[in-house]
This record gives C-alpha cells, sequence and structure tokens, in this order.
C-alpha cells in the first residue's frame, strides 16, 4: 500500500522499507559494537636527581602527570607497562604491573566510563614507579630503562609506544655521557661506541619513543647541548636500536 495523502506509511508500504532496511544491513555487515582500545603501550621513568621536581631538576613528577594522560588516550593504549630508570634499569627492583585499561572481561557497552577509571590506575602505577626509581640506586641508565621495557608482553596491534620522562644525561656505573664530547660527527661515534660497548641493545621491534624533558639538564637546556645531545641519541636509537624518536610532547 502506498503512502497516503496524510504522509502516514500503511502496513504494507511499512513492511517494503523495512525489507529494504534489512538487506541494507545485510550487504554491509553487522553493525560495529563499542570501540575497543588496542594499542601497547609502557612508561619509562627517570628517577635521577636531574628529575627533581625543583629549579634544580626537570621536575619529572609534572611531566609525567601532565604527559601520560594525553599519550594514552592519543595512542589509544589497551595495555600499560612500566620501566624504571635507576643507576641500574634493567636489574632494578622497581616493578609495577603491568594494566589492561581495556580488560575484554568488563562486558558494559559504553567503554569511555571504564577508560576513566583504569587510566586513573594506570597514572597511579607511574608514580609509584618513579617514587620507586627515586628511592632506590637512583642514577640515569636509560638505555637500560628501554631494555627493560623491550622485555614486556606485547599483545595489543601495531606500533609499540614508549613514553620515556628522562633528560637522557646517561650515567650508570660503566658509563657517564657527561665525559664525553659531541660536537663533531667523530666525537659522537666514540661515545656512541663506548655506551654499547659490553651491552645487549633493546630489542624493539616496531617501536616509537616519545621523549620528555630530553636535555634539560638542571632544569635548564641550550640550543646547542639539545642539538648536540640530540645528534648522539639520533645515531643510538635510530641507527643502533632502530626505533623512531618522537618529540610531539615537547620539553
Amino acid at each position: 500500500m502506498r503512502t497516503t495523502t496524510d504522509g502516514v506509511i500503511r502496513p504494507a508500504r511499512a513492511a517494503a522499507v523495512l525489507g529494504a532496511a534489512a538487506l541494507l544491513l545485510t550487504a554491509c555487515g553487522p553493525l560495529d559494537g563499542p570501540k575497543r582500545l588496542k594499542a601497547d603501550c609502557a612508561v619509562v621513568v627517570d628517577g635521577s636527581g636531574s628529575g627533581a621536581d625543583s629549579d634544580d631538576g626537570f621536575r619529572a613528577k609534572e611531566k609525567l602527570k601532565a604527559t601520560l594522560p594525553r599519550f594514552l588516550d592519543d595512542h589509544g593504549c589497551k595495555y600499560l607497562s612500566y620501566a624504571p630508570i635507576t643507576s641500574a634499569s634493567e636489574a632494578s627492583s622497581c616493578q609495577v604491573p603491568r594494566i589492561d585499561i581495556d580488560p575484554d572481561s568488563d562486558k558494559r557497552s559504553e567503554r569511555e566510563p571504564l577508560w576513566t577509571q583504569t587510566r586513573v590506575l594506570a597514572e597511579a602505577g607511574a608514580e609509584k614507579m618513579l617514587e620507586c626509581a627515586r628511592d632506590r640506586q637512583p642514577g640515569s641508565d636509560v638505555l637500560g630503562g628501554l631494555t627493560r621495557a623491550a622485555k614486556v608482553p606485547r599483545d595489543g596491534d601495531g606500533t609499540f609506544q614508549i613514553l620515556v620522562i628522562s633528560d637522557f644525561e646517561q650515567a650508570d656505573p660503566g658509563f657517564k655521557l657527561s665525559k664525553y664530547q659531541l660536537a663533531t660527527p667523530a666525537e659522537r661515534d666514540t661515545a656512541v661506541a663506548a655506551m654499547v660497548d659490553g651491552r645487549n641493545l633493546p630489542d624493539l621491534p616496531d617501536t616509537t619513543v616519545y621523549r620528555v624533558g630530553f636535555a634539560m639538564r638542571g632544569g635548564k637546556t641550550s640550543p646547542e647541548h639539545v642539538e648536540q645531545l640530540g645528534a648522539f641519541w639520533k645515531q643510538l636509537l635510530e641507527k643502533e636500536v632502530k626505533v623512531d624518536v618522537d618529540d610531539g610532547y615537547g620539553a
């Protein structure tokens, strides 16, 4: 039956419309369910004195609190793992369990309220890791922190996203970057060779490292220092470790 002059669709016409809609939905597949998080992420936090929450440091805790929530949201992190930067990061006793921000066991159809709750717990875990790193063997084995992050499980999809809160001034019992000149390629080659000597480099395929606090030695920095330290770590991370580096979250 067709539509009457009063604009009302009568039963026969309604059945035809609904039948056409059903065919269209069948052709396009089922409707999507609630959006889910998928990415594997990690946060590496620097417990050395240079990260002090004062004018003499780069304020690691402040930067962590300001950056981590945005990082988790930007990358759709389902899992967040934690690694410390201490004087011996790889062997550090500081441990915080990996958190599942979007657990499959939770069946609610609206996921965003769940993420709000679990991200608060994820941030609390990062602060706990920072406090532990500061209390136990404070130092700055940045490469060891990345090696520790490389050993966590990876169950999500896509690129492994690592947020590193550190000034990247490597200082551990076997190597102190401050002892090396970095102005020329030859000087950087010498420093890189000395740093990797006898170490197992982290295995981080399909990984992007996001740096926050980079080159802020003593809470301050200079264009010259940023340029030289940046060239050193570019050579080490991009050529030796073979990860992508991103400074998009700022100093």
